[in-house]
């Protein structure tokens, strides 16, 4: 046997060897890689993906943002969700991560698609009570010309309530209400005090700030609290979140 022959064999035989294992391991050769988890992130009143920056995810998750469309005349929160779900591809599995007014979203999402799990981060799986004295007084401010100026304003109130209490919070959270649309901006202040929502939505998982000012954690009751942090630990305490979200997102 020559030895070109010999080689061709042992060749063969190893190949062969291969395909038997991948065969008794259940799998064809060539098989793709699993697919990652698909996620939907979904941020606050007015913000974008910028406050998403500093999580650490990892890799085997698909990030997707969703952006904020500008709300139709006298549009309701479950109308306004239902669009947004055009931006996702719900014809495999997928979860959602809804920070603040991003998270009211989400749980309305859930009732016209099927995410596996809804996270929630510094916000509400229900509607908050508010008096209808209060949400009239709410709507006549919103809708009043001076609403819009005081809501975009940056100032020691609003890092205050956001909790913005470092230089990089601030400026953050500056440049987010500076590139708020107004009209946006009162349209889900007036839809989120009006929000009636009295039963959780199916997988939620709840992680909240013990000092947000925003939504007071006496209001909420989270599957996890995060000390001392505020409405924005998403950015402020982003290696904890993120180290909470990986462990969630990925769990079957």
């Amino acid at each position: 046997m020559t030895s070109g022959i010999r080689i061709a064999l042992s060749l063969f035989m190893i190949l062969a060897n291969a395909f038997d294992q991948n065969l008794f391991a259940g799998k064809n050769p060539g098989s793709p890689e699993p697919s990652k988890m698909n996620v939907y992130f979904i941020s606050g009143l007015g913000a974008d993906k910028r406050v998403f920056d500093k999580l650490k995810l990892d890799d085997a998750i698909q990030v997707n943002h969703i952006q904020w469309i500008r709300p139709q005349r006298k549009e309701t929160i479950a109308h306004y969700a239902g669009r947004l779900v055009a931006q996702m591809d719900t014809t495999k599995p997928f979860k959602l991560v809804g920070l603040s007014f991003g998270g009211v979203i989400a749980s309305e999402i859930s009732r016209i698609a099927l995410p596996e799990q809804i996270v929630l981060i510094s916000s509400t799986p229900l509607g908050i009570p508010v008096s209808a004295f209060n949400r009239g007084l709410i709507r006549f401010f919103l809708l009043s010309p001076f609403a819009a100026p005081i809501l975009k304003s940056a100032n020691k109130y609003t890092y205050r309530y956001f909790g913005a209490d470092t230089p990089e919070l601030q400026a953050l959270l500056k440049n987010i209400l500076h590139d708020t649309d107004s009209k946006f901006l009162k349209w889900a202040l007036i839809k989120m005090s009006s929000w009636d929502r009295k039963t959780r939505a199916d997988h939620i998982y709840h992680i909240h700030g013990s000092a947000d000012k925003l939504i007071p954690i006496d209001l909420v009751k989270p599957d996890v609290v995060i000390n001392g942090a505020g409405h924005l630990m998403v950015y402020a305490q982003a290696d904890q979140i993120s180290e909470i979200l990986n462990k969630q997102l990925l769990s079957k």
